[in-house]
């Protein structure tokens, strides 16, 4: 099947692929050739293409949509990050910053943007494990 992942920034890979996991918003979705069409909203979480004729891909992506039609797939994604771009002692200085922002009870403080931060730095600590 032909995968096609692509960022408002820029077009991340076009490959013929064999297999796609991609973070739906409520679990994983493992996705083959043959797949019956499908439009779904991502989450947070690994993105992988595996292929005969590539090295697999692995992206950690936050939101964005997948589409598959008649082995053509395309993965809109809001953002992803290579292993190789993630900060590791970045990322557990952000957990911490929202650990502090969420155990601080301040009425005045956003907690859905803290959560968010925690989700994502969460997500990046795990994916560089």
């Amino acid at each position: 099947m032909n995968v096609e992942l692509v960022s408002p920034a820029k077009s991340l890979a076009k490959v013929k692929a064999t297999k796609l996991q991609v973070p739906g918003k409520d679990g994983y979705l493992g996705i083959l050739p043959g797949h019956a069409a499908l439009v779904s909203e991502l989450g947070l979480g690994e993105l992988i293409v595996e292929g005969e004729a590539i090295q697999p891909i692995r992206l950690l992506i936050n939101g964005g949509y997948v589409e598959v039609v008649n082995d053509q797939v395309i993965v809109l994604v809001d953002a992803a990050e290579a292993l190789t771009e993630i900060d590791v002692a970045r990322a557990h200085k952000s957990r911490e910053r929202a650990l502090e922002r969420l155990a601080t009870k301040d009425p005045a403080m956003d907690v859905t943007r803290a959560q968010s931060a925690l989700a994502r730095a969460n997500a990046r600590i795990a994916f560089c494990k």
